[in-house]
């Protein structure tokens, strides 16, 4: 089962904050890689028993919610956007924290199992 802890948090690109095309893009790929994982957990809900998988999609859900903000807000971000890249990163960001606690979840739930 994948892990969380190579991917919690963005790290800046920049010293001088971390604006430009490059910070936009790391976001990008860091946001597509947890788009993996949450598919990855959908194919395990769809295996696991009825109750886990239930719980499982629910937080699933709850991440690809967040994903789809992060991606949204991405979007918005003007390739030439210099500092206002600053508090959209900081957004997206805190999006991405939202996916990893959902995603933790749903780990948490799979390795429970079924509650009888």
């Amino acid at each position: 089962m994948a892990t969380t802890t190579d991917h919690e948090s963005p790290s800046p690109d920049h010293a001088e904050g971390g604006s430009g095309p490059s910070t936009v893009e790391r976001l990008e790929r860091l946001l597509e890689e947890w788009r993996a994982r949450i598919d990855e957990l959908l194919v395990q809900a769809d295996l696991a028993s009825k109750d886990v998988a239930e719980a499982v999609r629910s937080q699933a859900a709850i991440a690809e919610n967040a994903y789809l903000a992060a991606k949204s807000r991405l979007r918005q971000i003007p390739k030439d956007a210099g500092a206002g890249v600053d508090s959209a990163r900081a957004g997206v960001e805190k999006l991405v924290g939202d996916i990893r606690n959902a995603y933790e979840s749903a780990e948490a739930v799979i390795r429970r199992g079924p509650s009888d």
